[in-house]
């Protein structure tokens, strides 16, 4: 969990995308052409690469060691920036992330901060059309309140793009894979996918037209370039999804691509005859031996209900030859079941109950459980839906298309889990979109329950 508290932290703390190379500083002028008088700063707009929702500039500190912070606001919220109640700001911020990430506060305000030259900074989310912006800067050890260095622009208006991009999709019961080809002038794009109720909420919740091209499409979206295919895991069959697509060209103009795709139908097996839908029935005590990446393997120990079905969850499990089971502490997760998650009113609730397990009974009594992301374990926690998958010890390496195997002993009593690819173990782990697959939990050891 602490993997993913980093790569958050960097996410934040990167408030401008900055080039790699190291053109030549600007002769600056004698005046700093903007509002006020202040000469600390020299900010410089590049005004070949200003788009209605982009802006590219230099600051050229005269003071080059001293640090310095700076950001973009709307000439409108002008009067709300003061020295002092920006660097409380700031100072909040950094020791919020530095108590999320385990880092230092110091560590943490230094990626706010900056020092010398910075040539060709690129801001691109939060702005809009024939908006009047300021770029402000002031030195962080600046007390009076007047030296405010102050730049204004104006962004243009939009410009319809000619580029395009195509969208397409291989689909069945539980996963699609998406095919985006973007034309040849798009450089960047950014890609969002979701149930299509659910897209159409969040877009119709934005604050005007212009709102997911601005700034929505990079908070949600993952950026990429070229032609991608996607891989959607862990889908509800015959539901609508859509495909939300924000592409940029090289004129810096920007357009949306949608497209929707619904899932099949699930397959409907044939019903499975065996006494195993009854005998494996009742409570056991789970153990297995657990890591969570950054203290020692721990043994954990916890209790697992086998149920033909639950009360307040609307599903057959015996018409697709499943058998149910509630699950309490495994990986340290209290079980919190349908009704109370309603009660407490979480979004969602019959996506996020849990932990649950499911066992498939096949012919022959050949059981086992998903590892090909069917089915969620539980989904009430902060970064969604997680599941069980076959995992290393180190969470270096989990796979999504193989299912785990469930072994049952001779007198019933005993059931073992675990993974069919040696060296690997079941394990907890959710998708961290841009990122890929991350681990919660990584299994040292097969789940073994006994009967209680």
């Amino acid at each position: 969990m602490k993997r993913f508290f980093t790569i958050l932290f960097i996410a934040f703390a990167t408030i401008a995308c900055e080039s790699n190379e190291t053109p030549t500083a600007p002769n600056q002028p004698q005046d700093n052409p903007g509002i006020g008088e202040i000469e600390n700063f020299y900010i410089n707009i590049k005004e070949d690469q200003l788009s209605a929702f982009s802006v590219t500039f230099d600051i050229l500190p005269e003071h080059k060691e001293a640090l310095y912070y700076y950001d973009i606001i709307s000439k409108g919220r002008l009067s709300e920036v003061s020295i002092s109640s920006l660097k409380a700001e700031i100072i909040a911020g950094a020791e919020k992330m530095a108590e999320l990430t385990g880092s230092s506060f110091d560590e943490v305000l230094a990626t706010m901060l900056t020092s010398g030259d910075k040539l060709d900074i690129c801001s691109n989310a939060g702005y809009r059309p024939e908006t009047d912006f300021v770029i402000y800067a002031f030195y962080w050890d600046e007390e009076d309140e007047e030296n405010l260095c102050l730049r204004e622009f104006r962004t243009p208006a939009v410009v319809a793009s000619s580029e395009s991009a195509e969208v397409e999709a291989t689909i069945d019961a539980y996963s699609m894979n998406i095919e985006v080809t973007p034309s040849a002038g798009v450089v960047e794009y950014y890609y969002y996918f979701n149930e299509r109720t659910k897209v159409e909420a969040m877009l119709a919740g934005l604050e005007d037209e212009n709102a997911y091209l601005s700034y929505q499409a990079m908070n949600v979206g993952t950026r990429k370039e070229g032609a991608a295919t996607f891989e959607q895991l862990g889908l509800k069959p015959q539901t609508e999804y859509m495909v939300l697509l924000m592409c940029i060209d090289n004129k810096l103009n920007r357009f949306a691509v949608s497209e929707v795709f619904t899932t099949t139908e699930e397959n409907t097996s044939q019903r499975v005859e065996s006494e195993l839908f009854e005998k494996l029935l009742g409570e056991w005590e789970g153990k297995q031996t657990i890591y969570d990446y950054y203290a020692s393997p721990q043994d954990n120990v916890f209790d697992v209900n086998i149920l033909s079905s639950i009360e307040d969850v609307n599903c057959d499990y015996r018409a697709l030859n499943q058998l149910v089971a509630t699950v309490d502490g495994w990986c340290n997760i209290p079980y919190y079941g349908l009704t109370s998650l309603i009660e407490q009113e979480i979004e969602d609730p019959e996506d996020k109950w849990g932990p649950r397990w499911i066992f498939n009974i096949g012919e022959g009594d050949v059981v086992t459980m998903d590892g090909k992301v069917r089915n969620s374990v539980i989904g009430w926690l902060f970064f969604g839906n997680c599941y069980m998958l076959n995992m290393s010890v180190d969470g270096s390496q989990i796979i999504t298309d193989q299912d785990l195997v469930v072994e049952i002993s001779e007198d019933y009593n005993t059931i073992t889990i675990k993974s069919p690819v040696s060296g690997l173990y079941p394990g907890l782990a959710y998708y961290f979109e841009g990122f890929g697959w991350m681990g919660y939990y990584s299994g040292c050891s097969n789940i073994v329950l006994t009967r209680k």
